[in-house]
């Protein structure tokens, strides 16, 4: 019996068309991943400009308030409630003048209790000044009394020995007044002895005590100093700003409730976007313009501290010539002149920059606009400084690019 024996190329003809799909799906896939995003976009709908060359001039605008050009903080002492308001903003005032009373019925307690701790250490120190001074009373009471007893032994001995001499006095006698002279010798050379080392003790004790009750009383004089601390007075004399208080408001300690403006000039302080934090620096100058007249401004201290994306300056008018009727509080547009000007090309600002950093920009090139890798450098109110990626004559979009920004072509569709 034949067996049927199959033919290979049956199987080829299973798996080739399975090989030949794949492949069309790899080639297909291919192709479209090398396909660039396209967004179509209405030329309504953005803003083309055209690149430039020209003097670019490298400057910043600022608005700058003027204030006074020295001031001092009204601060807070002891911390508590508004009790009473004696001073109004904008006014006058003296150094030293009342401007708020605070009540910390805690605080007062506590300070009554410690005055009266501290007085009573002092009224204990003084009790013991005045033992001793009675212990140093009685000692040289003792040590008269002494020298008095041995006057008298002496004299009685003095006669006794010369009736004895005389062989009128008897010898009894003469042995006693010798006996009580000697004694009285040694008690009064004791008494001297106990009183110099008791005096130098005592004295040691004396003038530790006075230094005690001394610093006690500074103490007590600083703590009677302090309950002045709820009074709230002007620092310096000037004109008392930012002065806002309420009865009853509450306080804390060292918190800063105003500021006295010295009166003694002016100076302009500005905030600036922390993107120029690094190019800025005292003695930049700049100008304003004020009633046709333009003054010379330099500044004159940074204030790194970044604060809601923006830093502080202070100018001060680089010579006597200044704004007539200068008042604290107007506000001026300051040009700051941050470098010489250079010829540059440059492209107008807009809002591209946010979504691009400035290290890419679409090109317009017909109907269409392609994305470019570009470097911006400077930038000043009106432009930035093109240093690579674009020429002079080239058009770009620079609006902004919230909606097409993660694509590479953008097709530009006319009305």
């Amino acid at each position: 019996m034949d067996t049927k024996v199959e033919k290979k190329h049956s199987k080829l003809k299973i798996i080739l068309p399975i090989v030949l799909g794949i492949l069309a799906i790899g080639a297909f896939l291919m192709y479209f991943l090398q396909q660039k995003k396209t967004f179509n976009v209405k030329a309504e709908d953005i803003q083309i400009e055209e690149v430039i060359s020209g003097k670019f001039e490298d400057m910043l605008m600022i608005t700058a308030q003027t204030q006074s050009l020295n001031s001092s903080l009204v601060n807070v002492l002891e911390g508590g409630m508004v009790k009473e308001i004696y001073g109004e903003d904008g006014q006058m005032v003296a150094k030293g003048m009342p401007l708020a009373r605070i009540y910390n019925p805690n605080t007062e307690f506590n300070f009554l209790n410690q005055e009266t701790g501290i007085m009573q250490q002092i009224s204990q120190m003084r009790n013991s000044l005045l033992e001793l001074k009675n212990q140093e009373f009685n000692q040289n009471k003792e040590q008269l009394q002494a020298q008095n007893d041995y006057n008298t032994a002496q004299q009685t001995y003095n006669l006794q020995k010369r009736l004895y001499d005389a062989e009128i006095g008897k010898k009894s006698e003469y042995d006693l007044a010798t006996q009580n002279l000697n004694y009285q010798k040694k008690r009064k050379q004791i008494t001297e002895q106990g009183l110099v080392q008791e005096s130098s003790s005592r004295n040691q004790q004396i003038a530790a005590i006075n230094s005690s009750i001394q610093q006690m009383q500074k103490s007590l004089e600083l703590l009677r100093s302090n309950k002045n601390n709820f009074l709230i007075m002007a620092p310096v004399s000037g004109r008392l700003s930012s002065f806002s208080l309420s009865l009853g408001q509450s306080l804390t300690s060292g918190q800063s409730i105003g500021k006295i403006d010295l009166m003694d000039g002016y100076k302009l302080v500005a905030k600036v976007d922390e993107f120029y934090i690094n190019k800025l620096q005292p003695g930049i100058k700049g100008t304003l313009d004020s009633n046709d007249k333009t003054y010379n401004v330099i500044i004159t201290k940074v204030l790194p501290e970044v604060k809601d994306g923006q830093f502080s300056v202070e100018l001060n008018f680089a010579d006597d010539l200044k704004p007539e009727n200068l008042k604290i509080g107007m506000t001026f547009g300051v040009k700051l002149k941050l470098s010489a000007d250079t010829q540059s090309m440059m492209i107008p600002k807009g809002n591209f920059y946010k979504d691009t950093n400035g290290k890419w920009i679409f090109v317009v090139k017909g109907n269409k606009a392609v994305k470019q890798v570009v470097s911006l450098g400077r930038e000043n109110p009106l432009y930035y400084e093109v240093l690579t990626g674009l020429k002079k004559g080239d058009r770009v979009i620079v609006s902004d690019y919230g909606e097409f920004k993660n694509y590479e072509i953008l097709e530009i569709k006319e009305k």
